[in-house]
């Protein structure tokens, strides 16, 4: 392995040098390496050849799933519960070709531990649900659930990767699950690297919600989303990498009461990708796709 600026790199495995260590890998060499006189396996064969990998990384009691294929391979899903508690945002993914070949992967090298002391009110399934219809955009369309079970989502806390409590919601319509934060989301800070004696979060008593983005670019692993906001709101952003599909949230946060001239404006926030955007599919917090600039 060698170091390139905040990563470690070497036959094609490459791990940030940041904890928890995201990772990528990408086959090198191999028969199915360039997906040529290969076929997907089946679930069955892809979740045991997975298997001694998935041990290998702590996520043996691990939530796994095998039912998407993309091309000659078939990934293998893991998302670890931590503490009891389901996971969204955290997987490790798994490509397997013909004969259990591993062909890439993403994932983290940690999964982490329940914090203790603070303490902050939960909100309802409902008003999360409600939450996550107000972001969905103007139509005014509602998400069609069929199931909200309480867990962790990853999300972003002083420039850092943390699970906190959220609301999963499963959408058949998508075959996906969306995550909605059950706490107050003012409480995770401004998403950004906090600096000494600075402030973290909102003033008490501020109100947030969500923005859905107009567009998108992207550079290497730097995703820029583009949406109009007001001059005096504070705006975080984060994504969640998960199958071929990057879930960006962008929150808005107010001060109540702060007097504030009503002018919109174009703004943009970026957030930086466990691995380049590919051929995966930007869309907002309700699943819809966000268009390329």
């Amino acid at each position: 392995m060698r170091a390139e600026g905040g990563e470690w790199r070497g036959d094609g495995l490459t791990v940030a040098r940041q904890a928890p260590g995201a990772w990528s890998y990408v086959a090198e060499g191999g028969k199915c390496a360039q997906g040529k006189g290969c076929s997907a396996p089946g679930e069955t064969e892809a979740r045991e050849a997975a298997r001694p990998a998935l041990t290998a990384l702590g996520l043996a009691g691990a939530e796994v799933g095998a039912d998407e294929v993309r091309g000659t391979s078939r990934v293998v899903e893991a998302d670890p519960e931590v503490d009891g508690l389901p996971t969204d945002g955290w997987s490790t993914r798994l490509q397997l070709a013909s004969g259990g070949e591993v062909v890439g992967g993403t994932g983290r090298l940690d999964v982490p531990r329940t914090a203790t002391g603070d303490r902050y009110p939960v909100r309802s399934a409902a008003d999360a649900l409600a939450a996550l219809n107000e972001g969905a955009g103007k139509d005014g369309t509602a998400v069609p659930v069929s199931r909200a079970r309480f867990g962790l989502a990853a999300r972003t806390r002083e420039g850092q990767p943390v699970l906190v409590p959220a609301w999963l919601f499963s959408v058949p319509s998508q075959s996906a699950t969306l995550a909605q934060t059950a706490i107050d989301e003012r409480h995770l800070g401004s998403g950004e690297p906090r600096h000494p004696g600075g402030p973290s979060s909102a003033g008490p008593g501020a109100t947030s919600r969500s923005v859905p983005p107009v567009s998108y670019a992207v550079a290497g692993r730097e995703l820029s989303l583009r949406f109009t906001g007001g001059v005096c709101a504070r705006y975080r952003a984060h994504a969640e990498e998960k199958g071929g599909q990057v879930r960006v949230h962008l929150t808005e946060e107010k001060e109540p009461g702060k007097v504030c001239v009503m002018i919109a404006k174009d703004l943009t926030r970026s957030v930086t990708l466990d691995r380049p955007l590919g051929d995966r599919t930007v869309v907002t917090t309700a699943g819809k796709a966000v268009p390329a600039a």
